[in-house]
């Protein structure tokens, strides 16, 4: 069976997030020490990387020095850039992932504590 470097790309972003995901502390509400709170998965983050990264890979000049480090050939400077953005992708798609969460953590947070002190009442 064959995959290409794309898909082989995702399958590692995908174990590196649910590794990442196994080692996330959950921190329990304070006024309720049993509480766990839900998780789901991210995609529409890895689809927001994708999107990003085919952006990227277009936004490629042959005159800008950053994607032209030396007196390659064209190609080459190409899949340097794409080598590039492949490796931001995955550090992007594992940090988007970490900031939602914590931020999704922190809003469940505040509205259970709004909930605890009646503000829905």
């Amino acid at each position: 069976m064959k995959i290409t470097k794309r898909q082989l790309r995702r399958i590692i972003r995908e174990e590196k997030n649910r590794i990442l995901c196994e080692q996330e502390e959950v921190e329990p509400n304070v006024a309720n020490g049993d509480h766990h709170w839900p998780r789901v998965e991210w995609n529409d983050a890895n689809e927001l990387v994708d999107k990003w990264h085919d952006l990227e890979i277009k936004a490629f000049d042959p005159g800008d020095p950053s994607m032209n480090p030396d007196e390659d050939t064209l190609t080459d400077n190409k899949d340097f850039w794409r080598e590039q953005v492949d490796s931001a992708s995955m550090d992007l798609e594992v940090e988007l992932t970490v900031r939602i969460r914590k931020i999704a953590l922190q809003t469940m947070k505040e509205f259970s504590e709004k909930l605890i002190n009646g503000d829905y009442a």
